[in-house]
């Protein structure tokens, strides 16, 4: 879909978020939410997804330094040759 960074959180659980970049994987409105705010399902790197209103952030075009996700040996080298110098 696309990303948001988090810059004026007003909630709970946005505030933890501030800063950060998540990637938009779903919308939320007034049908699903008890108090009639309209929003983004934002993901962020470790699989959180958390509730944020239209208003907590600002469209980026994408992460400015993307985290890694996985810590193994196969996911850091994935695609590099082994002749590859270090």
């Amino acid at each position: 879909m696309h990303w948001v960074r988090i810059t004026k959180p007003r909630y709970d659980q946005s505030r933890r978020h501030a800063g950060r970049v998540g990637e938009v994987v779903g919308h939320w409105g007034p049908e699903n939410s008890a108090d009639g705010r309209n929003g983004y399902l934002v993901e962020f790197p470790g699989g959180e997804i958390v509730g944020v209103t239209h208003e907590e952030v600002e469209v980026v075009e994408a992460p400015d330094r993307p985290e890694p996700i996985g810590d193994s040996e196969d996911e850091r080298g994935a695609g590099l040759s082994p002749d590859a110098a270090p």
